[in-house]
């Protein structure tokens, strides 16, 4: 049982938001605050935002909707909203993120107290297993809903840096159990078999969605994610600085087979870190190649869900079944940041693409 310290928090309920009266109520412009996914993807490399404050204080938040609070742009783009009406101010955000913050720096001491004194002396596959517990703990406790109570916030630091500390115990732990395999090369080889056909990624590889759609459009279209970090009403940073980038990317989630001379590379699946404000911008990328190939495949929008959320992680958060009907949601958003960039020529490009598909209504 963990936490039971804590102010306002119960060990069956979690943290309380009874008091919620006398405080104000956060909701964003893009609606009320949702809840997380039930379950902490402890597997991923760094499933955590990093926060700075004007003090330069640095902290890490998992929970979706306090990190959207926290990176809230007052002065350029502002989306939180009090009691749904008025926008946020920057001393309340401020504020909210003291409160916070204050919870988080004990519970990076509190860690220790909370996983036990047993713990240094448990083997390592135990104490892995007891760390996947207490990590899966803080996640059904980390939900903001938008009451901003002090002492919730508070609790809520506590936790969260609870998890960060888990976090990091767990991958150390697993570099200290996780061992290559050698790969067995039985020494007779069968006729016209290599030696590198023998060996096998250990990792289970996405599968590929088949596009028969033109590719040269389909890259067209991505290749707008080297421009979109100019966009003012978006937080981006330039993760994709070469063509080539973006179409490795593509490589790893698509493969053409048209049948004709393809420009796609074979690329392996990689995970992509990056700012959540990337959300829309990909939703619309993905949802416009699922149109524009739709007639040649039938592939469900499901199997482009799938693809979206196993390469990027800003959509750890969201359901799988949530994202269908997603894409419709972001795509006033996304289609406004990409006309932002008048001066682009990629952004050009891409509209020009996207005007083909008859119910986005984009005229160029």
């Amino acid at each position: 049982m963990y936490f039971i310290q804590l102010p306002d928090y119960s060990p069956l309920t979690g943290v309380n938001t009874n008091k919620h009266g006398k405080f104000p109520f956060l909701s964003s412009l893009s609606g009320l605050f949702e809840p997380a996914a039930s379950t902490f993807e402890y597997q991923r490399s760094f499933p955590f935002e990093r926060i700075e404050t004007d003090e330069q204080q640095v902290f890490y938040v998992s929970e979706p909707n306090l990190a959207k609070v926290f990176k809230n742009k007052v002065a350029e783009h502002n989306e939180i909203l009090l009691e749904t009406t008025r926008p946020i101010t920057e001393e309340y955000t401020k504020e909210l993120m003291q409160l916070f913050y204050k919870g988080y720096l004990l519970g990076l001491d509190g860690f220790n107290t909370e996983i036990g004194p047993a713990f240094p002396s448990l083997g390592l596959s135990h104490q892995k297993e007891m760390l996947e517990q207490f990590m899966e703990y803080c996640q059904r406790d980390l939900y903001f809903e938008g009451f901003a109570i002090p002492k919730l916030l508070h609790n809520l630091g506590y936790i969260q840096a609870c998890l960060v500390r888990a976090f990091k115990e767990y991958k150390n732990l697993s570099l200290l159990t996780t061992k290559a395999e050698p790969v067995q090369i039985p020494k007779t080889l069968p006729e016209n078999t290599s030696v590198q056909a023998l060996t096998t990624d250990t990792k289970s590889a996405l599968s590929k969605i088949p596009l028969k759609y033109p590719i040269e459009d389909i890259i067209t279209i991505w290749l707008v994610l080297l421009d979109v970090p100019q966009c003012k009403s978006l937080s981006l940073t330039p993760e994709f600085k070469a063509e080539s980038d973006v179409v490795e990317l593509l490589g790893s989630m698509f493969t053409d087979i048209s049948g004709e001379h393809s420009k796609l590379p074979d690329s392996p699946h990689r995970f992509y870190e990056l700012p959540l404000d990337y959300q829309p911008i990909l939703y619309l990328l993905m949802h416009a190649t699922y149109k524009l190939n739709y007639t040649y495949t039938r592939l469900s929008l499901e199997e482009y869900s799938k693809c979206l959320k196993a390469t990027f992680s800003v959509y750890d958060a969201i359901e799988l079944n949530y994202m269908p009907g997603n894409f419709t949601k972001k795509q006033p958003a996304a289609i406004a940041a990409i006309k932002e960039l008048e001066n682009s020529f990629y952004a050009k490009n891409t509209l020009q693409i996207l005007s083909k598909i008859p119910n986005y209504r984009i005229t160029v």
